[in-house]
């Protein structure tokens, strides 16, 4: 009895979710010698946050004689230009075959593929435990909230003191209560907001990282290199193997606040 043979079906390669981090990050492409491998980004405050030591209302009325109203001074602090500097990231693929000419295109076209899909998520991962991290370093309290509208009230509130626009990560876990029990606008969407127009970074890296947290932070920068393909054949072995990889660093000049929602905890 003959045994016909499977069909073959290669199903077609996806992009990456268009939702998370990358999306909301300002990108500088490194095409040369990528210095940020060395000691990361570090990123500097450029008067944008922390000028309220620098800022005053006088208090004098308008009406007073010169030199009779408040004897406070127009004077201040400028702020700690220097910040943590985010390190770098290496992510990386890999995969293998038989030598044959056409397992070594395979090969390559997978490790690449493997690389586009999970490097987001890692990355996202890794940059959650920063923005953990600086919660400590900056002695940030994190109150916990009752319900979803209380979070995200409580970050645009922390976020118009600043008033700048910036973004809002949490873990995609939490996306569709979000949008049901916070008035997302557009969600759902590759850009969603939040009602005072703050956008939101829904990542499947958060998901086991800020878990029932969310961080408010300015805007986010990043710097990455090309990814780079190297590959190598064993002849002995007769194996064609291939490691996709590449570095990123993403970075942010202030975190403004954080909450956790104890009913996404229940």
């Amino acid at each position: 009895m003959t045994t016909l043979a499977p069909v073959e079906f290669y199903p077609p390669l996806l992009n990456p979710a268009a939702a998370g981090l990358y999306s909301a990050t300002t990108w500088t492409e490194d095409a040369g010698p990528s210095r940020f491998l060395a000691d990361g980004v570090r990123v500097r405050a450029n008067g944008n946050y922390g000028g309220a030591s620098a800022f005053g209302v006088w208090e004098a009325d308008w009406c007073d004689v010169p030199g009779s109203g408040s004897d406070a001074l127009k004077t201040g602090t400028r702020p700690d230009p220097e910040t943590t500097p985010f390190a770098p990231v290496t992510v990386w693929a890999y995969d293998e075959c038989d030598a044959t000419l056409p397992s070594r295109n395979e090969v390559l076209a997978r490790a690449q593929q493997i690389l586009r899909l999970e490097e987001q998520t890692a990355v996202e991962t890794e940059f959650a435990a920063r923005m953990l991290a600086d919660l400590t370093t900056h002695s940030i309290t994190v109150p916990v909230v009752g319900t979803y509208h209380a979070a995200v009230g409580y970050l645009e509130g922390e976020l118009a003191k600043t008033n700048t626009v910036g973004l809002l990560h949490a873990s995609a876990a939490l996306a569709t209560p979000l949008a049901e029990k916070a008035a997302m606008v557009n969600p759902g969407g590759t850009s969603p907001r939040s009602v005072m127009g703050h956008r939101w970074v829904l990542g499947g890296g958060y998901v086991d990282t800020l878990e029932a947290t969310l961080i408010a932070t300015s805007v986010a920068y990043g710097w990455r290199d090309a990814a780079q393909v190297r590959s190598v054949l064993d002849q002995q072995a007769n194996t064609f193997a291939a490691v996709a990889e590449r570095s990123v660093v993403i970075g942010y000049e202030k975190i403004v606040a954080a909450v956790t929602i104890a009913e996404a905890e229940s």
